[in-house]
């Protein structure tokens, strides 16, 4: 595989022709997800719902029954817990070495039960986690190179997206942005490619219908846009609530010594919010499609923040499979509908109630995650509301500033660095001599290493540079050769350097 590097148009076409099949089988893992997911919601609408012995009985045993069967699956796989995009990240640095069938099989059934009983907690993450197990494995049944895997596991993951929201083109920015970090058409036709065959998948199975019901129905004037700022103001400042407390969780499950006492907690959190608000249980698809069809009071909508805020990081905390998109946007939502309730006085706003909400929902994952792009594409998309970019492009960059300037970090960042300090979820060091990573960079003017040549730059790693594409022409560089702006960098290196490479490159392309 390094050899057909040399040879990258060939490599392309070998990517993509995997792609596809990558793309059929990661969407129906992520369709049969949805479907169990969506089955479980109903049954317990119908167990919180009826308050009886019968029912009080029922959801006692299921919980002993599920955290048995959940603890279980995390001893077996690991890396299977919360929702598996930090572990997909690591996978491809060369960090992780999941095993693709526990993985799997913990992600659908543990994700299911958790479900069942009502976890704060989204099917995108484990979505995007199969699609990348899938990948893996369809890829070791190939026989493919390692470095190739890696792309490959990229296209999965980005298929589960797609498939799990029906958005094709978010799955392939997500894939960039916060996967690889870099635009490379290495990730970029794979994922598409990937992404779209899913969605198609998910049409056929599910139905044409958007994630979400409601969209736009006037476009907010330009007078207006002092509106997006407040709401990118108060997401930016519950996303940055969010990630301290989803790390505030994690530490105060890391303090039970039992399992028993811990899932005991668990479970009677989760039965005392099942029964006291079951809207507020599950991802929430329902409750923002509530949301979106009416107006709810002021103090309700605070309520569905804080109980949706507290409830969604103390389940993910415990580290059981599930994750936080879905949630996400719902707290988002809500966010943007109390801006609309406390404004509700202001001339001309009174048609823009579900524009309150779609803002919300694109600056609460702009705070939370700090993808800019994938924030405005996938709520867009899930919407299918493309009339009102700039709003949402306003609100997106406001509330990004102002989670930077809280400095809290990128809620995946964190998590990825923390599962890097369990060394029970690292890779072992000794790896087979071929297993190597190739990953593109392009340099940005101001870059610190412009000028220098590749003699020059004190490189953390030995690497090699396969190849620079400079104005649409590609060489072979040799030590002499300087980087230019706008250079991209074609970087080869074993894999469990990739990491320390990655992180060098991201700081050194970043300067100005």
């Amino acid at each position: 595989m390094r050899d057909n590097f040399y040879k990258k148009e060939e490599t392309i076409f070998v990517i993509l022709f995997e792609s596809i099949i990558v793309g059929t089988i990661a969407g129906l893992f992520s369709v049969l997800y949805r479907f169990i997911v969506s089955k479980m919601g109903i049954i317990r609408g119908n167990l919180y719902g009826s308050v009886n012995l019968k029912n009080i009985l029922i959801i006692l045993a299921l919980a002993v029954v599920i955290s048995w069967t959940i603890n279980y699956l995390l001893k077996i796989a690991p890396l299977s817990g919360g929702s598996g995009i930090p572990q997909i990240r690591g996978e491809i640095l060369g960090k992780f070495d999941m095993n693709s069938e526990k993985v799997l099989l913990s992600k659908i059934l543990g994700g299911s039960l958790g479900n069942l009983m009502g976890f704060s907690l989204g099917r995108e993450g484990p979505s995007i986690q199969m699609g990348g197990a899938s990948a893996k494995i369809i890829g070791r049944l190939m026989k493919r190179p390692p470095d190739e895997v890696k792309y490959m596991i990229t296209a999965g993951a980005a298929a589960g997206l797609a498939a799990a929201f029906n958005a094709p083109m978010a799955g392939c920015i997500f894939a960039m942005e916060e996967l690889h970090k870099s635009f490379s058409k290495f990730v970029l036709l794979p994922a598409l490619i990937a992404s779209i065959i899913a969605n198609y998948i998910s049409f056929v199975l599910m139905g044409y219908d958007t994630s979400f019901s409601f969209a736009v129905k006037e476009t907010m004037p330009i007078k207006f846009m002092w509106v997006a700022v407040i709401v990118g103001l108060v997401t930016g400042i519950v996303g940055v609530f969010f990630n301290k407390l989803i790390v505030m969780f994690q530490d105060f499950f890391k303090k039970f010594n039992s399992k028993v006492l811990k899932y005991s907690v668990l479970m009677g959190v989760a039965i005392l919010v099942g029964y006291s608000f079951v809207e507020m249980t599950g991802g929430g698809h329902g409750l923002l499609e509530d949301m979106a069809k009416s107006e709810f009071p002021l103090k309700y909508i605070l309520l569905i923040i804080v109980i949706k805020l507290l409830f969604t990081t103390f389940c993910y905390g415990s580290g059981v499979q599930g994750g936080i998109f879905l949630p996400v946007l719902v707290i988002g939502g809500a966010s943007g509908a109390l801006v609309y309730s406390l404004m509700h006085g202001v001339d001309g706003l009174q048609n823009y109630y579900v524009n309150f909400i779609i803002l919300g929902m694109s600056g609460i994952l702009a705070s939370v995650v700090r993808s800019p792009i994938l924030s405005i594409i996938l709520v867009s998309e899930m919407t299918s509301t493309f009339e009102h970019l700039i709003g949402l492009s306003v609100v997106v960059v406001v509330s990004y500033y102002v989670a930077e300037a809280l400095r809290v970090d990128p809620i995946y960042e964190t998590l990825f660095e923390r599962q890097l300090k369990d060394k029970n979820l690292l890779e072992t060091p000794e790896r087979d001599l071929s297993d190597y990573s190739v990953f593109e960079y392009g340099v940005n003017a101001g870059s610190n290493i412009i000028g220098k040549t590749l003699a020059e730059i004190n490189f953390p790693r030995h690497l090699i540079i396969i190849s620079i594409e400079r104005d649409n022409y590609e060489f072979v560089p040799v030590a002499g050769d300087e980087i230019r702006a706008g250079d991209k960098l074609l970087v080869l290196a074993k894999a469990e350097y990739f990491l320390e490479i990655d992180k060098f490159f991201s700081r050194e392309l970043e300067k100005a």
